[in-house]
């Protein structure tokens, strides 16, 4: 149980874990944002020329 609660600062790999995290984050989070995107350009489009459609 000492183990468990050594201090952020001595166990190894914890920075860049915390940093590969961070960029997990940011990568998810600007997924998403590109699928809104996308589904609303379709959506756009779609509304933009109902005459289109089959």
């Amino acid at each position: 149980m000492a183990g468990l609660t050594a201090a952020p600062e001595v166990l190894p790999g914890l920075p860049f874990a915390k940093d590969l995290q961070e960029a997990a984050g940011a990568g998810f989070l600007l997924y998403c944002f590109l699928a809104v995107a996308l589904i609303g350009v379709k959506f756009w489009f779609a509304f933009r020329n109902p005459g289109d459609r089959r």
